[in-house]
């Protein structure tokens, strides 16, 4: 065993030496993180205004969905039956509610769901078509989420830091309408993102939709922004945005004088393990 490190221990060396680098120049939410996702637009492709979050709940447990909250502010939520809804969408898991406003004359309709199989999981893009619906406008909203307690603190935050509250999300946006005898019978406002693991990590499909019924003529813009308020409200129950922070590097570099010998010991063992064996040579020498 004696020889076999003396032989290998530059190998070793070096090794160590990558991993203490890495180490030192991740950051302490990185290293401590929990389930780490993305919320976008796109579900086979990544975008600019995606957003790096944590996850509060288990999108893949539906005891764990049932108990999203029934009341959001002044919404109050009602269950509905998904029996139909799991099978036109391709779902494994999901959670479809109607959430009603005591100012408001319609309820919005909120729907999360997850798929095992992304090759079975029926996009809104797709699964509007195929319930009679014919697809108006496409497009993209910016959703305001103004709740301060959806920002997760930040590890080793200085108390001169001031962490951003009114954040902006992404989400796609449909106008769908239903026709009958050529006249137009009903039109949605539809917002929808997904919730994105690595896709090498995970086959799931995971999706946040909100949508209302609009006027069927004329300007949908106020139906719009309760949506989005409401899709903004829901976020922080969901997600925890990630903070970076400063790098561990960065934080013992600043640090008291323990903190600095720490740093100079985790740099120095793996050029202690290189030169193992020049170094024990000399020793017995002595």
């Amino acid at each position: 065993m004696k020889n076999f490190f003396e032989e290998y221990s530059k190998i070793i060396g070096l090794l160590v030496l990558a991993f203490v680098i890495i180490f030192l120049f991740s950051t302490p939410s990185t290293i401590l993180a929990k389930s780490i996702t993305t919320i976008g637009t796109e579900l086979s492709h990544a975008t600019e205004d995606e957003m790096n979050v944590r996850t509060k709940m288990d999108f893949g447990s539906n005891e764990h969905m049932r108990t999203f909250p029934k009341q959001i502010g002044d919404w109050n939520g009602s269950d509905y039956n998904t029996t139909r809804a799991a099978e036109s969408l391709g779902a494994d898991v999901i959670l479809m509610r109607a959430y009603s406003h005591p100012k408001l004359y319609q309820p919005v309709f909120f729907l999360i769901v997850q798929s095992n199989n992304r090759s079975s999981f029926h996009p809104p893009i797709v699964c509007y078509p195929a319930l009679g619906y014919t697809i108006e406008e496409e497009g993209k909203e910016r959703v305001p989420v103004q709740n301060v307690s959806w920002v997760e603190e930040p590890l080793f935050r200085s108390g001169k830091e001031k962490v951003e509250s009114n954040i902006t999300t992404s989400a796609k946006k449909l106008i769908v309408v239903k026709e009958s005898n050529g006249n137009v019978t009903e039109r949605r406002v539809v917002l929808y993102y997904y919730v994105k693991d690595h896709p090498l990590a995970s086959n799931t499909v995971t999706m946040v939709r909100v949508s209302a019924l609009a006027p069927i003529k004329g300007s949908y813009d106020g139906i719009l922004n309760i949506t989005k308020e409401f899709m903004g409200d829901t976020v922080p129950y969901m997600f925890e945005i990630r903070e970076e922070g400063p790098t561990l590097f960065t934080i013992l570099a600043s640090g008291s004088a323990t903190d600095k010998v720490m740093m100079i010991m985790l740099f120095l063992a793996p050029f202690i393990i290189i030169f193992y064996k020049q170094l024990s040579i000399i020793l017995r020498r002595k």
